[in-house]
């Protein structure tokens, strides 16, 4: 790791976040721990299963005290047994999705767990993710029903009106679904695009089905878009929309990089971050995992990649990890700053400004949004 000003808890867990590959910056080691602050911190940034088997792995030589290990220990016990769950009713979904004909696959966290961690149980997740044709939206809900889960009661209010019903698949990417009755699960999503259509990463299903691979997941054969259209969703949730914000992001992007990048068509890569407008993000988020490992991904050929990560973009990172950053109501307008700071030339951040004018044409819907808000929220 760099020189970097940052504190003693953050470098702590910037280390266990990264893993072994990283190198620790010991020095800052040799400061007074404030162990509260850290253990907060591991909470905001999700990673308190890869502190502990961190903290497990120094032999002593970070001394925490008994109630924040404890604590850890309690946590990381509870989160492996949901994981372990979880995995399994991922697996089942997706099975009862496929044999209903639904064009499915899983996404995100439960897959990257297992995908790309040493145990599965390392990674916090609190959802599961499946991304739906468009077309198969219905069919989905249906199975999903059957299942147990359905749209939550927001969804419901706007999907039970066909024309706002349209409008909201054709202006969102996901809906939350919510278990009919007790159940273990208890955030469940579908998506049909990777991110809001007025931001223009315009991933289709088509694009992303393309190539398809089977992985054994919990003992079954599972399809899933190929590992180039991995890394680009990734890129494209974790930085596009979560900025990086939290160290479990970026600690799924370096194992994914680690494990998969000798591998990858860093062509097909480049071509569709290009095309989509994100090229930049992808070389300032690879240029981050590289500053903070040492470790190198891009291809030789890769040209200014030693540039990156520009000083703005590694600072603002650092920021938001060191002090956490605010809950909002609703993040859309941190979301737009950020991608048109961040996004690749005039074209598409005119795209973006063009998607954000035509969203507020769509006036029933954003009227119904308000007046539920309003009933609902007050």
């Amino acid at each position: 790791m760099p020189d970097l000003n940052i504190s003693p808890e953050l470098a702590i867990l910037i280390d266990a976040a990264f893993g072994a590959e990283s190198k620790p910056p010991t020095d800052l080691y040799q400061r007074k721990i404030n162990w509260a602050k850290l253990t907060k911190l591991a909470n905001w940034h999700q990673i308190r299963p890869l502190l502990l088997d961190h903290l497990q792995s120094q032999n002593g030589a970070l001394e925490i005290p008994g109630k924040h290990l404890a604590a850890l220990k309690e946590f990381a016990m509870g989160q492996a047994v949901t994981n372990m769950a979880f995995l399994g009713i991922s697996v089942n979904l997706y099975k009862q999705l496929i044999a209903d004909d639904v064009k499915a696959f899983l996404m995100k966290g439960a897959l990257w767990a297992w995908l790309l961690y040493e145990k599965p149980t390392q990674r916090e997740f609190g959802d599961i993710d499946f991304f739906i044709d468009q077309g198969d939206i219905s069919k989905s809900l249906a199975t999903l029903k059957g299942k147990g889960f359905a749209p939550d009661a927001y969804r419901k209010y706007l999907f039970n009106r066909d024309a706002l019903r349209a409008a909201y698949l054709n202006t969102d990417y996901q809906l939350p679904l919510e278990p009919i009755k007790n159940h273990t699960l208890q955030s469940l999503e579908i998506q049909w695009r990777p991110s809001y259509p007025r931001y223009c990463y315009d991933l289709t299903w088509e694009e992303l089905s393309h190539n398809m691979i089977s992985v054994a997941m919990a003992g079954s054969s599972i399809q899933i878009p190929g590992m180039e259209n991995q890394l680009l969703m990734m890129v494209i949730h974790h930085g596009g929309v979560e900025q990086w914000d939290k160290l479990k992001y970026m600690a799924d992007f370096a194992r994914l990089l680690r494990k998969y990048s000798h591998i990858l068509d860093w062509a097909y890569i480049e071509d569709v971050s290009r095309k989509k407008g994100f090229n930049n993000l992808l070389k300032e988020s690879i240029g981050m995992v590289r500053l903070l490992t040492g470790e190198t991904f891009a291809p030789k050929d890769s040209g200014n990649a030693s540039t990156f990560p520009t000083d703005n973009f590694c600072n603002a990172i650092l920021k938001h990890w060191e002090n956490e950053r605010p809950l909002l109501k609703s993040k859309s307008w941190r979301i737009f700053v950020y991608n048109m700071r961040h996004r690749d030339n005039l074209s598409v951040k005119f795209s973006i400004l063009l998607a954000h004018l035509s969203y507020l044409t769509n006036w029933k819907l954003l009227m119904q949004k308000a007046l539920w808000y309003k009933k609902h929220r007050s």
